[in-house]
């Protein structure tokens, strides 16, 4: 509303952190369908899992 995003749930785990949210055009009904599967055939083939133990070590990453 007014360029703003109103959600109707609250998102406690999310406070403080950053959300990425992708619009998809309404008008083009007949191609939401095929927008939403290739986002999330996108999303699943660029996602792994990471062992519960896993720590970033910036360092590493950039020889230090």
């Amino acid at each position: 509303k007014d360029g703003k995003l109103i959600l109707d749930e609250k998102l406690d785990e999310k406070e403080g952190k950053k959300l990425k949210i992708i619009i998809i055009n309404e008008e083009d009904k007949e191609n939401i369908e095929l927008a939403k599967k290739s986002f999330f055939d996108f999303v699943e083939s660029h996602s792994f899992n990471l062992p519960d133990d896993y720590k970033f070590d910036r360092e590493e990453i950039h020889n230090i």
